[in-house]
């Protein structure tokens, strides 16, 4: 089964319900329906909880990241991936952490709307959602 990572921005704009959502949420549904797997990083929930707890209270906030990571295998992150990502800078240090994550889990694809902020280094294929799901 291919193994998909998921960027943050891709679950932010199915949260926040910003242009790309119907695609994320589509993403999220064919996972459920065991078409592909589905991953992320530990980071990916902590952006989030950066992101939206600025404006959700923690009993919005906890709830919702407790139904995602039921819908989302999270991958370990280790020292061996934070080595890689300080050895290799790049633009921006939190998407090669996540990249290193999705390396090291094998994954197949990555999902991000910020293709150009990967596409320097990565041996992964990369897409928007709306690519994947073929909008």
């Amino acid at each position: 089964m291919k193994r998909v990572f998921i960027d943050t921005n891709i679950l932010i704009d199915f949260i926040e319900n910003r242009p790309g959502a119907d695609a994320a949420e589509k993403v999220l549904e064919k996972a459920a329906n065991k078409v592909f797997s589905i991953f992320a990083s530990p980071l990916t929930f902590a952006n989030i909880a950066y992101i939206l707890g600025k404006r959700l209270s923690k009993q919005d906030l906890y709830p919702m990241l407790d139904a995602l990571e039921k819908q989302i295998e999270v991958l370990p992150m280790d020292q061996d991936q934070l080595r890689q990502a300080i050895h290799y800078p790049s633009k921006d240090f939190e998407d090669m952490l996540q990249y290193q994550c999705a390396l090291a889990g094998h994954c197949d694809i990555i999902l991000t709307r910020d293709v150009k902020g990967f596409s320097d280094y990565s041996l992964i294929p990369l897409m928007t959602a709306t690519e994947f799901v073929g909008y």
